[in-house]
């Protein structure tokens, strides 16, 4: 077996819902939320959030395919 060989992530089954920026919402430091999905992995994804605020940086966090739901 060599290390060295990358393989492509496969979406887990609750992954299959989800695809890039698309809209869902969640529950991020006890408020719900909405974001938009910038990557998927194999049981979760990366998600930026939508701020009411204009701002130079965003904000991104890494969600639970189960914790999500679809706006």
């Amino acid at each position: 077996m060599s290390f060295s060989q990358w393989k492509p992530q496969q979406l887990s089954a609750e992954g299959q819902a989800f695809h890039k920026d698309q809209q869902v919402v969640f529950i991020y430091r006890k408020k719900q939320v909405v974001g938009t999905i910038i990557k998927l992995l194999g049981n979760s994804a990366v998600v930026t959030l939508s701020n009411s605020k204009v701002t130079d940086t965003t904000e991104r966090t890494v969600v639970n395919y189960k914790n999500l739901m679809g706006n």
